[in-house]
């Protein structure tokens, strides 16, 4: 039997609007129904791609909610719009998904997942690097114990980012972009136990705030994480190393994942897995769950674990002290 698609209302059809709009306009499980922007330059392209006419154009999510009858929202703007957007779809009683990160609070994400559970709505995170071909290559090899398990990791990313843009709030650059770092890392290990961190800037930064973190993650089997993110960078580069029971695992600064035997013998190289592009593996995730009431990883709930890291990482860097991150998820 057919299933009908899923009616979406996108909400934000510029910068990253741009990516739900490509995929469910060649995804028969998707209908695009409703278009909202307060850019015009951004709606008249995004009508172009999927065919909508300007009565299905609006300035605002509750006026589309209002009128237009559909299934899910998919709200790509600010980060700071994301819970009051979202509340907007859950009384409207359609399913939402968020583009990352979730919040910049990890008190008010918990409250916005709770009120989607009291409303019985699907709530999901666009946290798509975990849908990426390295990632989930990763992940395999983590799984299949390939190299034994895991002690030592080191997860460095410098950017070359001289403009601060939309970034100019306090731990900015963990909130937008340690999330996806810490998605990973929850993907791939398990939630962390403790976090140790600093903030730091350079003379020549021009963010108001610190634009560098580092940090110590320590795990409850006793592996630890050396983590660290600049957006203040001289040059860009990522730097990923494993250090495991039977050798090392290497990436990004290698052509695949290269997997070293202890010792230095002879490396052996993974090619990451052939998929689908990350964004079509997050509606995917969105659509099971909608449908069949699969839990994906990005659900709201789910993504606690990682604003809780988030949430953690600012916390030990203001304070100077160790944080446990269970405990911000009871409180």
């Amino acid at each position: 039997m057919r299933t009908e698609p899923l009616r979406s209302i996108h909400v934000g059809t510029g910068g990253r609007g741009v990516w739900p709009i490509d995929v469910v306009t060649a995804d028969p499980n998707w209908e695009p129904v409703a278009l909202v922007d307060v850019n015009e330059a951004f709606l008249e392209s995004a009508r172009e791609k999927t065919g909508l006419t300007e009565s299905a154009c609006f300035s605002s999510i509750e006026e589309a909610a209002q009128e237009v009858e559909a299934d899910a929202a998919l709200i790509c703007t600010p980060t700071e719009t994301h819970a009051p957007f979202a509340r907007i779809g859950f009384d409207a009683g359609l399913h939402v998904l968020v583009e990352k990160g979730m919040t910049t609070d990890l008190a008010l994400a918990k409250q916005l997942v709770k009120e989607g559970e009291e409303l019985r709505v699907r709530f999901c995170v666009a946290q798509n690097y975990r849908y990426q071909p390295l990632q989930q290559t990763i992940k395999r090899i983590l799984d299949e114990r390939t190299c034994g398990a895991p002690a030592i990791v080191d997860l460095i990313h410098h950017r070359y980012r001289p403009e601060p843009r939309t970034l100019n709030y306090l731990n900015a650059m963990i909130w937008d972009m340690s999330c996806h770092h810490f998605d990973n890392l929850n993907f791939w290990f398990g939630p962390v136990k403790t976090v140790t961190a600093r903030t730091f800037n350079t003379p020549w930064s021009r963010y108001p705030y610190d634009s560098g973190v580092y940090a110590i993650f320590e795990y409850e089997n006793g592996m630890v994480c050396n983590y660290g993110l600049t957006h203040c960078a001289q040059n860009s580069s990522y730097h990923l190393r494993m250090q495991m029971e039977r050798g090392s695992l290497r990436a990004y600064d290698v052509e695949g994942i290269e997997l070293q035997p202890t010792g230095g013998g002879e490396t052996e190289t993974i090619d990451p897995l052939a998929l689908p592009r990350s964004e079509q593996l997050v509606l995917d995730a969105l659509r099971d769950y909608i449908r069949d009431g699969v839990e994906p990883g990005i659900s709201g709930k789910n993504n606690l674990q990682t604003l809780a890291l988030c949430q953690a990482t600012c916390n030990a860097a203001n304070a100077g002290t160790i944080v446990k991150v269970a405990d911000l998820l009871e409180e």
